[in-house]
């Protein structure tokens, strides 16, 4: 048992400070996280979340760069964003060449599912993933929309419609494959399903700082890949995952946190 908690204890410690060590960029600090990823494979138990683990490291390092040398210094801002989001796709290729990439919730969402309320995993009725997921979209967009609805005064602009559907699709199916379809499938092996969102709501949250975003709206992405995670578990599917992420989405570039 005490074995099995260090295990999850390290995992944990080398997943988030890797996005740590990408936002200071010191090149011996990725050596070294490297390397202690990279021992974990030594450990039987550990070595498919090493294999796993090393490669996303690649990947998203990768797709890192291509952000800071190659997309940058684009001075159309809704084409940088688009293509940063789609350089993601990097990510994905890596994965899927390096590893045997596991997608156990690339299938039809079991809609009728329990879950509870709030928490999903906790509260204080239950109800179905379709009645939950309904009511968190109400909910978010009522909360939104109402107040950003009455601060336009017939001001708003019809051109950024375009760019919200295009990014707010294309980001959350590329980032729930990643997060929920690779990374969640194979913590879930590798740890359990608690500690398998525990470790996806964490990095999901901590990448963007890479994104130039506070520490606290990580914090606030970190508590909404929990919600993502625990919904895709219980659902069997990364399909609701994927919709509310691009409700949220869709509120972000409304809300002006993406342009």
């Amino acid at each position: 048992m005490a074995d099995t908690l260090w295990r999850k204890l390290i995992a944990l410690l080398i997943f988030s400070t890797f996005f740590l060590v990408l936002v200071v960029d010191y090149g011996w600090l990725i050596g070294l996280w490297a390397l202690a990823a990279g021992a974990c494979f030594f450990d039987k138990v550990m070595r498919g979340f090493a294999i796993m683990v090393v490669s996303f490291g690649l990947a998203f390092y990768l797709y890192h760069a291509i952000h800071v040398h190659l997309l940058a210094d684009i001075s159309i801002a809704e084409v940088r964003i688009l293509l940063q989001r789609l350089s993601l796709i990097v990510v994905i290729l890596v994965m899927v060449v390096v590893t045997r990439p596991l997608m156990n919730f690339w299938k039809r969402p079991q809609w009728q599912a329990s879950v509870r309320v709030p928490l999903i995993w906790a509260g204080f009725r239950d109800t179905s993933v379709r009645s939950y997921l309904f009511i968190a979209l109400l909910i978010s967009g009522l909360a939104f929309l109402l107040p950003f609805i009455l601060q336009q005064n017939g001001s708003f602009s019809w051109e950024i419609v375009g760019f919200m559907l295009i990014f707010s699709v294309m980001n959350a199916v590329l980032e729930e494959i990643i997060w929920r379809g690779f990374l969640l499938s194979h913590f879930v092996v590798s740890f359990g399903t608690r500690w398998a969102v525990l470790l996806t709501s964490i990095g999901f949250g901590l990448q963007h700082a890479l994104l130039g975003m506070s520490w606290l709206s990580c914090l606030a992405f970190s508590i909404g890949g929990f919600f993502f995670g625990a919904i895709t578990i219980n659902a069997k599917s990364i399909l609701p995952a994927v919709i509310w992420h691009g409700f949220f989405n869709v509120l972000m570039v409304l809300g002006g946190g993406i342009l």
